[in-house]
């Protein structure tokens, strides 16, 4: 099946739509070749949050070319919640997607008794933590956060964390990982620390920094000459045309 057959086929079966959106797929080409824009600038209500689908599907398809866990960060409870509940949702249409046996093979250990292969992880405020994306750093991971839990856990300064702790997370927060920032125009304080993160690292060698990906209807940045925007083929698409 060809990479695009593949995802069509993978995303429909995972959340349930009957189609893929245009910009879906011209993000998806972009991610299976290691090219990940710094800032999807999309209008409201054109399914932001698939990014995180189209992520998952992506490194089954081409996992040497992405970061192996992905953090989506929001700074509202309700959305977190919401984004958990609908990966959650996601997680359970693994084997239907044929994604299941593809993760697997790249966990350190194996998943047994039908434990998945995708971790899924919240951290926010009033909510005790899985720990599940903590547990293999080579199992994928999807984890959920809001700014102050990731942001603190990034900067060796997690909320309750003791000393080894601190080093242990701000290691799987900030390696080997795509942070999501989604409604980053509300948080630019936010966008900054992700970005001087991301730029120490790079000019460090790092070999797998930490990737920055700003999700907002309304960029005021000028750093995103690659943005993902809409482009004339999504004009002429029914959903959003409406």
């Amino acid at each position: 099946m060809s990479g695009n057959g593949f995802f069509e086929q993978a995303f429909r079966t995972l959340t349930g739509h009957m189609s893929t959106l245009p910009w879906q797929e011209r993000l998806y080409e972009r991610l299976v070749r290691g090219d990940l824009p710094k800032t999807c600038d999309l209008p409201t209500g054109l399914g932001k949050t698939s990014v995180v689908t189209i992520w998952l599907i992506a490194l089954a398809h081409a996992p040497e070319k992405l970061p192996r866990r992905l953090v989506y960060v929001v700074n509202r409870r309700t959305v977190v919640d919401q984004t958990t509940d609908e990966v959650l949702k996601l997680r359970t249409r693994l084997k239907e997607a044929d994604l299941y046996d593809r993760l697997a093979e790249l966990c350190a250990t194996p998943p047994q008794d039908g434990e998945p292969p995708l971790a899924v992880s919240t951290l926010r405020g009033e909510l005790a933590d899985n720990e599940e994306w903590k547990a293999d750093p080579s199992r994928p991971a999807i984890i959920v956060g809001t700014i102050d839990m990731i942001g603190s856990k990034l900067l060796f300064s997690g909320y309750g964390d003791g000393r080894y702790h601190r080093a242990h997370h701000a290691g799987l927060i900030g390696q080997d990982v795509l942070i999501v920032h989604d409604e980053a125009h509300l948080t630019p304080a936010f966008s900054e620390i992700l970005r001087a993160v991301a730029d120490a690292q790079c000019q460090a060698g790092e070999p797998r920094p930490v990737r920055v990906m700003e999700l907002s209807a309304t960029q005021r940045n000028g750093h995103d000459g690659d943005a993902l925007r809409l482009a004339a083929e999504d004009e002429q698409d029914e959903i959003v045309a409406e």
